[in-house]
């Protein structure tokens, strides 16, 4: 038997996780495509697309551009206040043991101790709860709790509970905000994405129907330095 040919086989199946993208997936790659694209495209005499124009294009490039800035600044700016709550929130935790301590103490059993913890902003485990703004309640709690008791002039007092949740209280209100500013960002930047990868591909397709002799040339002008990424 004659052993068919690689024509006679028909086209062989591309292997798994070959494929490349026409774009490139970094973001910053995907701007600098962008706006080079843009300057590209104004320059030439390459018409719009239908659905897409020269200024669309431009607006989308150099607002994703911006969003990529914006999104990194507000991560930036939720570190340090993150950093600082996570050195309060040990702190927290393991001095909470003195205050149970102190309950145990007085009242000589687990089980009596326990009915005092939610006066002093303890869950029934002991411990204060994981939410920040629901700890900032209960460390205030915990303090009006103490003021009054036999053991408030001891070493985890008021005097040691009240300049934590000082400093707790608005760094917890910055990190707060400052995740919510960056979830913005995040999310307006992934929103922006799609559409400018849309445009990026159909603006690469547009120039090889137009320039069917010239297209990789012309690809390269307009910042598509690869046939594929």
């Amino acid at each position: 038997m004659t052993p068919s040919t690689p024509e006679e086989q028909g086209p062989s199946t591309p292997k798994k996780g070959k494929t490349k993208d026409v774009i490139p997936f970094g973001e910053l790659e995907l701007a600098t495509l962008a706006l080079k694209a843009a300057d590209a495209w104004d320059a030439s005499p390459l018409p719009a697309l239908l659905w897409c124009s020269k200024a669309e294009l431009r607006t989308a490039a150099v607002a994703f551009r911006a969003s990529i800035g914006a999104a990194d600044v507000a991560d930036d700016d939720v570190s340090p206040a993150g950093a600082r709550l996570a050195e309060l929130d040990k702190m927290i935790d393991s001095s909470l043991k003195f205050v149970r301590n102190y309950l145990l103490e007085e009242h000589g059993s687990k089980s009596k101790a326990k009915a005092y913890y939610d006066t002093f902003g303890l869950m029934p485990d002991g411990k204060l709860p994981a939410a920040r703004p629901a700890r900032v309640a209960s460390l205030t709690k915990l303090i009006v709790a103490l003021r009054p008791s036999g053991y408030n002039d001891g070493k985890y007092g008021t005097a040691f509970w009240k300049p934590i949740l000082t400093e707790y209280t608005p760094l917890a209100t910055t990190n707060s905000d400052g995740r919510s500013s960056s979830s913005t960002e995040t999310g307006t930047k992934n929103a922006q994405e799609t559409p400018l990868r849309k445009m990026l591909r159909a603006l690469r397709q547009h120039i090889k129907t137009n320039f069917p002799e010239t297209f990789a040339a012309q690809w390269r002008g307009f910042g598509y330095l690869k046939e594929s990424y």
